[in-house]
């Protein structure tokens, strides 16, 4: 299986808790091998399988409470 690499600009992280719950949240979407959240520069990065879809990244990250975009 291919492993993919998305990066999501992420709004809303203001301290280390917001960047544990957005690590939760996508860690949690089926198929996600690894992720990296960056509080600094509104950024997470995740790797994952082709089944993952950045829709489901993102709808992860805003049930958790934050907006989240697909970087080009």
């Amino acid at each position: 299986m291919t492993i993919h690499t998305t990066t999501l600009t992420i709004t809303g992280m203001s301290c280390g808790s917001c960047v544990h719950h957005v690590d939760q949240a996508l860690r949690a979407v089926a198929g996600v091998s690894s992720v990296t959240v960056d509080r600094t520069a509104q950024l997470a990065r995740v790797l994952h399988n082709d089944q993952t879809t950045s829709e489901a990244l993102i709808a992860a990250t805003v049930e958790a409470g934050y907006d989240a975009v697909l970087m080009p």
